[in-house]
């Protein structure tokens, strides 16, 4: 029997009518192909909505390398809005294209995050069925929601253009991570796990602590509703987070402090009252986007670092110091840190150096920032740390003031460190929660490294009730990386015992 095109007439007008979609798509993709690296003009010109600051640097952080963001939000401040905007761009910006979404539960992904798409597509199609947490153009140009139950099923896809996104990502499963990590090429890619950060066991903390990620925090105090409502203004946003609520979150979630008593970590609320306020775990994590600094054994806290990460200090009358970790193995970093007062000015990191090209190098930086405040470079302190191969180093003094410092050797506080290593660790972190540190004039990409690092180690008491960090090399496993940025941080801030090198007196170091 023979066949023709009207025997089927419903099959041949749904190809037909296939095929003018996927022209008119085609010539709408061309048009909006302007926006690729424009997800905030995308968002006003094409969703008529306006995106603000913190949700703007997100999007941009997705077209700029590494491509990935981690973005630990708070409550109610439009992180899901975002999600929703975001899937759209990608899928109308790039053609053809595959984004993947998931998060923990069905409701999640259909009655959150799909239903936002959804709303801002405002009649633009796509959707192959009513309330299907799916977009598709062809079957290499779509966009699709799972529930982060099965990882089997969200692997296998390949494209030039791929975008990835976790909703609520605390809860997603690390086979989800571990199967988007196989499909993530970069350039091309964008990967984001938006999630509130509650939970320290998470694989989205493991994530921030391996480093290669933006890393983006959303807090409900600085969001434009607050800064509006509080000059007396009306909120550019009513459907988000409300001055109200924040007040009486705040008060729930938070203890009061006296005010010579607060830590750099606490808020001011309301601002510029001189009232303290104390987060406890709730509040660090769904009012600030923060991880929970009472749920770790870490030394620093997520809230003391993003506060010493933005603090500007007056620059004292103070000298010049500088610590430096000198590499003890093939894949460790000598790294060097520069100080003045309670102000770091420069860091730096290299692989591969020789203890000549070291001892140089130190010799160079106590010139470079000893010489512009009046200071003989012969007399700027570098504390050098002694135990394996940076006895070399301290051997090429020449004249300046090279110390050796052992973190193997007895603390200061003996009765409150084992070792001195331990002690620098979190002395540095006592000074930043008094306000005496500040890591602003570092630049980012420098804080990055330096807060995997910091937050990475923990710590235990030992059996005298002595606070004990764990050694390097075990911190080196988890994070493939030794911690000898931090260390050279912490070894410029070092105190040293009342003696003298090469005619320099020094303040408070001592040597067994």
């Amino acid at each position: 029997m023979r066949t023709t095109a009207k025997s089927y007439p419903h099959s041949y007008q749904a190809r037909a009518g296939a095929e003018l979609e996927l022209r008119r798509r085609q010539a709408t993709a061309a048009r909006d192909a302007k926006y690729q690296a424009d997800p905030e003009g995308y968002a006003r010109d094409v969703l008529g909505v306006q995106w603000w600051h913190k949700q703007g640097a997100i999007a941009r952080s997705l077209i700029t390398p590494p491509y990935r963001t981690l973005v630990k939000a708070c409550h109610n401040v439009g992180k899901t809005h975002l999600g929703g905007g975001l899937v759209n761009w990608f899928f109308d910006s790039f053609s053809p294209s595959i984004t993947l979404t998931t998060a923990p539960t069905a409701r999640q992904v259909r009655a959150l995050l799909w239903k936002e798409v959804r709303q801002q597509r405002k009649g633009r199609g796509g959707f192959p069925g009513p309330k299907m947490p799916r977009l598709e153009w062809g079957e290499h140009y779509f966009a699709h929601g799972f529930t982060a139950t099965d990882g089997e099923a969200f692997q296998g896809h390949h494209g030039r253009n791929m975008f990835f996104l976790f909703d609520e990502a605390v809860g997603v499963d690390p086979v989800f991570w571990e199967t988007t990590e196989s499909m993530f090429a970069g350039e091309g890619h964008a990967w984001l796990a938006i999630f509130n950060p509650t939970d320290t066991s998470s694989q989205a903390y493991a994530e921030e602590e391996s480093g290669g990620w933006h890393v983006i925090s959303l807090s409900v105090l600085e969001h434009p509703n607050i800064a509006a409502e509080l000059a007396g203004l009306p909120p550019p946003f009513p459907s988000a987070i409300r001055l109200a609520r924040v007040d009486t979150l705040v008060r729930k979630w938070c203890r009061p402090i006296d005010g010579p008593q607060h830590k750099i970590s606490d808020i001011e609320w309301p601002p510029q009252s001189g009232k303290w306020w104390r987060p406890g775990p709730i509040a660090e994590s769904r009012l600030l986007g923060r991880w929970p600094s009472q749920a770790t054994n870490s030394v620093w806290s997520d809230g003391l670092w993003q506060a010493v990460s933005s603090l500007i200090l007056p620059q004292p009358d103070s000298p010049i110091e500088i610590g430096c970790d000198v590499a003890r193995f093939g894949d460790d970093y000598t790294a060097i840190h520069v100080r003045r007062g309670p102000t770091s000015l420069h860091h730096e990191s290299v692989n591969g150096w020789s203890t000549s090209e070291t001892a140089g190098r130190l010799k160079a930086l106590a010139g470079q920032y000893g010489q512009p405040i009046g200071m003989d470079p012969k007399k700027v302190l570098i504390k050098i740390d002694d135990d394996g191969v940076g006895g070399g180093v301290v051997d090429k003094a020449e004249g300046y003031a090279f110390v050796g410092l052992s973190g193997s050797e007895t603390a200061i506080d003996a009765e409150g460190y084992p070792n001195r290593r331990s002690e620098l660790w979190f002395a540095v972190a006592e000074r930043a929660e008094r306000g005496a540190l500040s890591l602003a004039h570092l630049p980012l990409e420098t804080l990055r490294e330096l807060k995997r690092q910091a937050m990475a180690p923990t710590w235990k008491p030992d059996s005298a009730g002595r606070r004990v960090v764990e050694p390097k090399d075990v911190t080196k496993k988890r994070i493939k990386r030794s911690p000898d940025d931090m260390d050279a941080l912490n070894l410029a801030y070092a105190p040293i015992v009342a003696r003298k090198v090469e005619g320099v007196h020094l303040g408070v170091w001592r040597r067994r």
